[in-house]
């Protein structure tokens, strides 16, 4: 997997995506460029999610164990621990940079999308038995993320 850390990645995309995503809101309207934005998310999601799931070996969870510090490389997140066992990594985040980024560009809501968005599609293809449950996002305006993995 690419050694970048994850944020930085993240700043990159936004400089061509973000400029893209406001010309087709003003060329096509908010809704169906929203739409396409998530489209592309998804595909890039999915394919990142194959990538983990084809890192050596052990189980999905284990796989996005690993993969987790890519996201948090350059203390781009903050967490608190909150389960680790066999079948479950649940933490919640308490400081991310990304959030932080896209707030400072007054663009929280295209930063959900392109960060924040990649999680469930991401999740889903590093196997079949891997689930998330997310219900809050800094992103969104809440105090913390909560991310929930379990290993059925």
């Amino acid at each position: 997997m690419d050694q970048l850390p994850y944020l930085q990645r993240a700043k990159i995309q936004a400089e061509i995506l973000l400029p893209l995503y406001r010309r087709l809101k003003l060329e096509i309207g908010a809704e169906r460029a929203g739409a396409l934005l998530r489209e592309a998310v998804d595909e890039f999601a999915t394919a990142l999610g194959a990538e983990i799931a084809a890192q050596g070996e052990g189980t999905s969870l284990e796989k996005m164990r690993t993969a987790f510090r890519m996201f948090m490389a350059d203390g781009a997140l903050v967490l608190e621990p909150v389960a680790h066992t066999e079948t479950e990594l649940s933490v919640n985040i308490r400081g991310c940079k990304y959030a932080e980024y896209f707030q400072a560009l007054g663009e929280a809501e295209f930063g959900a999308m392109l960060v924040c968005g990649i999680d469930p599609p991401m999740t889903a293809a590093v196997g079949s038995g891997l689930s998330l449950q997310r219900t809050r996002t800094i992103m969104g305006g809440d105090s913390h993320c909560d991310f929930c993995f379990r290993q059925a």
